[in-house]
């Protein structure tokens, strides 16, 4: 039988992430300002009944592949974790010059990530959808219920909700398909009358293209394959959407990879801030596959699948090109405006 000490030990990286999202929104313990960079210069509404909902996982993107890093560096043990309350903090452990070097690593990849973001608000606008993002937009908290702090995700599933409801919100289009997830299949067992329209960013594109008949095509021709995030082709089943929106663009040309739809290949993303080596093999695994499709360009929908697969590429060498699904799509809408 397990002693005490055994069932409640839970890894330093987890009980930094719960804390961070308790006291500060979202696992990083990142600020509004860090969360909402992208949106400057926008207008965008802060209160609607369509809102784009960001959970702050782009953005925070940039952050965890800093914290990785650190943590492949530095050894966390509990007595010293009790200092470790968020990202900044870690530099009493690390140094302030190893924490220096991170953080600016950290904001020029931010940079990348907050531009995905923005091309997203973009889209929807050259679409003609009217929304609104949230002030202080709370993370949804899938990480935390993933990793089974089920007490602390239904405390914050209820400030979530209560933002929502505040903001006069109806419906809800995420970025990231772990949001998509949590809102449409966890939220409702925790929540009463989670009443939410909740819509993937990926389905609300390729329905207004199908709407609006737009011909669409890229400046130069593009092989391109689509690695399918098993959030969104495992739990929420959207595996035909993107594809009829990118088969839709003229001057880009769709190869599958072996490995599709539900029976998708994992990134590697999930276990990084615990396993990172193991992580990283997988990453690597997943890029050779896709790279075995002879594309230019692989395709994804996640912010910590692009992260991860951008890693894959870099540690093995290959060129293999990883875009976001949403770049595509802006791009030849540019082409088609010009």
């Amino acid at each position: 039988m397990a002693s005490e000490t055994t069932k409640l030990y839970i890894p330093p990286a987890l009980r930094l992430i719960s804390e961070n999202i308790a006291k500060s929104g979202n696992p990083l313990g990142l600020t509004s300002k860090d969360c909402a960079s992208w949106s400057k210069g926008l207008e965008i509404p802060t209160r609607g009944e369509t809102i784009l909902y960001t959970g702050c996982e782009y953005q925070m993107t940039s952050y965890v592949q800093s914290l990785v890093r650190i943590l492949k560096r530095v050894k966390f043990d509990d007595v010293s974790f009790s200092t470790f309350k968020t990202f900044a903090s870690i530099g009493r452990k690390v140094g302030v010059d190893l924490m220096k070097t991170y953080g600016r690593v950290a904001s020029r990849e931010r940079g990348t990530y907050d531009r995905l973001v923005r091309i997203a608000a973009l889209t929807l606008r050259r679409l003609g959808m009217d929304f609104a993002y949230l002030d202080g937009e709370l993370y949804s908290g899938a990480l935390i219920y993933e990793y089974g702090f089920v007490e602390e995700f239904e405390k914050h599933a209820v400030r979530v909700t209560n933002q929502f409801r505040e903001a006069g919100v109806r419906r809800i289009i995420t970025l990231s398909p772990h949001s998509a997830e949590i809102f449409q299949q966890v939220y409702p067992q925790f929540i009463d009358h989670f009443d939410f329209e909740v819509a993937p960013f990926v389905v609300v594109i390729a329905e207004a293209l199908k709407r609006t008949g737009m011909e669409l095509s890229l400046p130069q021709p593009l092989t391109l394959t689509l690695h399918d995030p098993c959030h969104l082709a495992r739990a929420l089943k959207v595996t035909e959407e993107p594809r009829e929106a990118l088969k839709s663009i003229k001057n880009l040309d769709f190869v599958e990879v072996t490995s599709n739809r539900e029976m998708t290949y994992c990134c590697g993303a999930p276990i990084e801030m615990v396993y990172s080596e193991l992580a990283e093999l997988i990453a690597c695994k997943r890029v050779e596959q896709l790279s075995a499709t002879g594309a230019e360009a692989a395709a994804t929908l996640c912010p910590f699948c692009y992260s991860s697969l951008k890693k894959g590429v870099d540690l093995s060498g290959g060129k293999l090109k990883i875009v976001d699904f949403m770049e595509i799509v802006y791009q030849a809408l540019e082409e088609a405006n010009a």
